[in-house]
């Protein structure tokens, strides 16, 4: 009987033992996209890859994806650091570094020694630090606005080189291209993110280019404003779109697969009339198969609500950086690269396949880099573009303006959908953090 115990205490110990870590490789864990045929879905990450292991030979970077719709990504992500420590460098999204530092999920990162920070943009380095240290170092940021088809334009005798003045253009402009096309079968007047299923990307891709377009933003002098004319009239044009059917009438608000099924063959045919969508996608269409797409779209600013002459357009800027999970036992090598990820060898080579925005300023004013997709219209628009708030509830806060907006579109009151956001935020924020504004 001892001797069997003593052998199950030998076979319970070695089971235990901790395997050693290979401190020849790095995980890196970013978001992927569904498998689309005939598609490359993440040929910047592998360009990251290449750079990576030619940089630091006997090095191997592995590409780990997370697909996931975009709300549910980021849990994901957060489920992954708490509880597995061989991740080591993840693409931190700028909305969420504050709640996943103050989290514990994030190593803070040496840049003192990096002579290459100085060449970020300040926005960017502000954006990446937290209670003084930096978690997070900027590889890309973007600015959005609105793509329209040019044949539908021209058959809807809309003009080729339109600018909408304010939303009620936009609003005509898509009701001549529903008349050709009254059901919809061929063509969709908008596109826009109008459902919790696409996360942020209703948030800023379509919600906030509205609302920042009013006098009435989300966040202002450190309170969260829960009512107000402008996020009254913001919902009001989304339930225009849906009431008239000037958005896919087919569109299924929970459907993970719409955007890359559906809606991605009527884009790459033209036959979106126009898109709420940002700087990226030009790479998306190039990588998808419709390399001539300036042939076929047009991108313009999205305009504030009334066109004020101050203020006449709007965009908002997000963007990605570089972060090191806490839980990673080869902090001091993904750190090394890190700052080959983050390069001016590197990012230079991947931008023209990821079609964003530099966050470097030696790579901002290169030619190169300015012909890239809508860039050069990007350095006109970038003036005018509003972040989200850096704020560590800012996700729950967002995640019940989504809730607020699928609410609208689906059919509720706009009112009883404004009172049952402005009741969860001073839940989540507290009554001496949120505003109620008069209208």
């Amino acid at each position: 009987m001892k001797k069997i115990l003593y052998i199950g205490v030998i076979i319970l110990l070695s089971s235990c033992a901790k395997e050693p870590i290979n401190q020849n490789e790095v995980n890196f864990l970013f978001r992927g996209f569904a498998a689309n045929e005939g598609v490359d879905m993440h040929p910047a990450e592998k360009k990251l890859k290449d750079f990576v292991e030619e940089a630091l030979p006997g090095i191997t970077f592995n590409l780990v994806p997370i697909t996931a719709p975009e709300g549910e990504y980021f849990t994901k992500v957060a489920l992954a650091l708490r509880n597995d420590s061989s991740y080591d460098i993840i693409t931190e999204d700028s909305f969420i570094l504050q709640s996943d530092v103050i989290a514990g999920l994030l190593a803070p990162l040496p840049v003192e020694d990096w002579d290459d920070w100085t060449e970020f943009f300040d926005s960017g380095v502000k954006a990446s630090t937290v209670n003084g240290e930096v978690y997070t170092i900027p590889w890309n940021t973007d600015i959005r606005g609105i793509y329209y088809s040019y044949e539908l334009f021209e058959k809807a005798g809309l003009p080729r080189n339109w600018q909408p003045k304010d939303w009620n253009d936009i609003l005509e402009a898509a009701r001549k291209i529903k008349a050709l096309d009254p059901n919809s079968e061929n063509s969709i007047p908008v596109a826009a993110n109008i459902s919790r299923i696409s996360g942020e990307a209703t948030i800023m891709q379509t919600f906030q280019m509205l609302l920042y377009g009013t006098e009435d933003p989300m966040f202002e002098d450190s309170k969260w404003i829960v009512d107000s004319k402008g996020l009254y009239d913001s919902l009001q044009f989304l339930q225009t779109l849906r009431k008239e059917d000037l958005v896919d009438p087919n569109q299924t608000l929970l459907s993970t697969t719409y955007w890359g099924g559906d809606m991605l063959k009527r884009a790459l045919s033209g036959r979106v009339g126009i898109r709420f969508d940002g700087s990226w996608l030009t790479s998306g269409f190039i990588n998808d198969g419709l390399p001539n797409w300036e042939e076929v779209y047009g991108f313009v600013p999205f305009p504030t609500q009334y066109g004020d002459p101050e203020r006449p357009i709007i965009s908002m800027s997000g963007g990605f950086g570089f972060s090191i999970s806490a839980k990673s036992e080869r902090k001091e090598l993904a750190w090394k690269v890190i700052k080959v990820l983050a390069s001016y060898d590197t990012l230079s080579q991947v931008y023209p396949v990821s079609g964003h925005l530099t966050t470097r300023k030696d790579i901002a004013v290169t030619e190169e880099h300015q012909k890239i997709g809508v860039n050069k219209q990007g350095a006109k628009i970038a003036p005018y573009s509003f972040y989200r708030p850096a704020n560590n509830v800012y996700p729950a806060v967002s995640t019940e303006m989504q809730v607020m907006i699928e609410n609208v579109v689906l059919g509720m009151d706009i009112k009883e959908a404004i009172n049952i956001y402005a009741k969860n935020v001073e839940a989540i924020a507290g009554t001496d953090n949120v505003v109620h504004r008069q209208y």
